[in-house]
């Protein structure tokens, strides 16, 4: 049964009570009043009689007496409301009033005659030759109040019907929101949080309207919120897996799924020392206890235990699952990245900075070896070569015009020893250029390239030099005097160049703060870039790993017919990690 029909009918009933008490008292009403008006006619009738009957009296005979009585009870007729009845001493009727006219078609139902209708006795006159009978009669009386009781309940009636025409529509209008609020709530249910309601104009269903738009706003943006945490869940590259105080996993992802083997419906439910190898359970227990301490877990280097059997090495941060509602700790949500390429890369790094130690070892082992073969050949051989061509000169001298044989094998001695000379000093030099150690490294280089551009007159030589180049190292002014060297050395045999320009600057570098720049460049034949990357060709090997001793980056570009390029990017810090090895060395 609807609330508007609910309404109704209870408006119905209290409406119909309400008839019904006013009927009672109605009805009430009406026997008093009957009862009275035909207790005072019959009184007034009685008089009425009284009166006429002792005028009659006054007449000498019965006979007259009685005749003049008739005479005047037929005058007088009938009395409202009563029947009068005149019998003789025998008891013959001699006289009755003549019936009423007055609403002669009267109607009423008998039980409402019986529910008003009064009990008044009838008034008897004892009189000299007879007795007058007075009989209340209140038929009339009681039409008068059934005709009234009856304008009364069609008036209620029609009332009765109005106020629930009325009712019946006002709640119309009122209730008309109330099946879009159903609907609404409805398709809440379904789960469709993007309904809304529009205002309504009363005020309470603008309330509910208002509540119920909140309501569905901070629904949906919750659901939005789940939907969005189960995508990151999901999606997550890390594997994330829930388990409870129980030790038990009831959540893992798809990355979890990818990582350890297993299917969701094997992992939820389980143990979570199923993914633990042995040496590990007890680990478990201890982060467990650690999570109900509400004490997190960051970045925990560990280890888990694949379907396969494979052990894999990862990184583990836990965080307790509290809930909201109890503030209690109920699980632990915890995230498992695979680090195995990162151990491996760890490996391959620890490796790569054990061969870059190894490295400039061996070129500070070679460097001291070249200082001392340099040494060597400067204060051993070149003192011999320098000796042998005094003692030719001096026997060339002796000799003179009366010796030509032996003055020419002298002057060929000498010449020889000369070249020797110029060999050896040559070989020192390159062995180790003694211009670092008291010129330093720009004015090294600037000697240097003079020296190619003397031995080299055809190719055009432009040396460009910037920043602080002084104090740099002994291990660092090396290591760029043998890039620029060997890259010279490239040129003038392989280039065909007409022009060289060799730039050395210290500054910032893409990764470096503070760096030494060096770019050889020339516009010889070039080469393709797959003979560039070869590391057995040009001597790259040589200098990229003098360059990744100090952790630098080098590159060597070109391209066929327009020229090549070899560009290193040394850190001056990278000095610092050289330094040890040399004084090992």
């Amino acid at each position: 049964m609807s609330l508007r029909v609910r309404i109704n009918l209870v408006i119905t009933l209290v409406t119909v009570a309400f008839t019904a008490a006013m009927v009672h008292v109605i009805v009430n009403d009406l026997r008093s009043s009957v009862r009275e008006e035909i207790e005072s006619t019959t009184r007034v009738a009685v008089q009425l009689i009284e009166t006429v009957v002792a005028g009659v009296y006054l007449e000498p005979g019965p006979v007259q007496r009685t005749e003049a009585l008739l005479a005047l009870l037929r005058r007088v007729g009938r009395v409202r409301s009563n029947d009068i009845r005149f019998y003789d001493e025998s008891g013959a009727l001699l006289y009755q009033s003549p019936p009423a006219t007055y609403r002669s078609g009267g109607w009423a139902p008998a039980w409402f005659g019986r529910l008003v209708r009064p009990e008044v006795a009838a008034a008897r006159l004892k009189l000299p030759g007879g007795t007058i009978v007075v009989t209340p009669d209140a038929s009339r009386s009681i039409f008068e109040a059934w005709d009234d009781l009856q304008r009364f309940a069609l008036l209620a009636l029609a009332f009765l019907v109005l106020v629930n025409v009325a009712v019946f529509w006002l709640l119309h209008r009122a209730l008309r929101p109330l099946p879009q609020i159903l609907d609404g709530l409805s398709e809440l249910t379904r789960g469709r949080f993007h309904v809304r309601l529009p205002a309504f104009r009363p005020a309470e269903f603008a309330a509910i309207s208002l509540g119920f738009n909140r309501m569905a706003q901070a629904l949906e943006e919750s659901l939005a919120q789940n939907r969005q945490l189960a995508l990151v869940a999901q999606q997550s590259s890390d594997a994330l897996i829930i388990r409870d105080l129980a030790g038990r996993i009831t959540y893992c992802n798809a990355a979890a799924e990818r990582l350890l083997g297993y299917a969701q419906h094997e992992l939820v439910g389980s143990p979570a020392t199923l993914i633990a190898p042995a040496d590990r359970h007890d680990e478990l227990r201890a982060q467990l206890e650690s999570i109900e301490r509400r004490a997190p877990l960051e970045l925990l280097e560990t280890q888990r235990l694949a379907k396969s059997g494979r052990v894999v090495d990862v990184a583990l941060s836990a965080a307790p699952l509290v809930d909201p509602a109890s503030d209690r700790v109920i699980g632990e949500i915890c995230s498992l990245r695979d680090i195995t390429g990162y151990k491996r890369m760890q490996a391959a790094e620890h490796e790569l900075e054990q061969n870059r130690r190894l490295t400039a070892l061996i070129q500070s082992q070679l460097e001291g070896e070249r200082r001392a073969i340099a040494r060597e050949l400067h204060d051993e051989l070149a003192q011999y070569v320098t000796a042998i061509k005094t003692i030719g000169t001096a026997i060339a001298s002796r000799a003179g015009e009366a010796k030509p044989d032996i003055r020419d094998n002298a002057t060929t001695i000498v010449s020889v020893a000369s070249h020797i000379y110029d060999i050896v000093h040559g070989i020192i030099r390159r062995l180790r250029p003694s211009g670092l150690d008291h010129l330093g490294l720009a004015e090294t280089l600037r000697d240097a390239v003079s020296g190619w551009s003397q031995r080299h007159p055809q190719v055009r030589w432009e040396l460009a030099l910037s920043g602080e180049l002084d104090g740099l190292g002994e291990a660092l002014n090396i290591t760029v005097y043998r890039i620029v060297q060997e890259a010279l050395t490239n040129v003038v045999r392989h280039a065909e160049a007409s022009s060289v320009r060799i730039s050395v600057a210290r500054e910032p570098a893409t990764g470096f703060e503070d760096a030494l720049v060096v770019c050889v460049r020339d516009d010889g034949r070039g080469f393709g870039q797959a003979a560039a990357q070869e590391n057995g060709r040009f001597g790259v090997a040589g200098m990229r790993e003098r360059v990744q001793a100090f952790g630098g980056s080098f590159a060597i570009s070109g391209t066929a017919g327009e020229g090549a390029t070899v560009r290193a990017v040394l850190p001056v810090t990278g000095a610092e990690r050289a330094a040890p090895l040399q004084t090992r060395a």
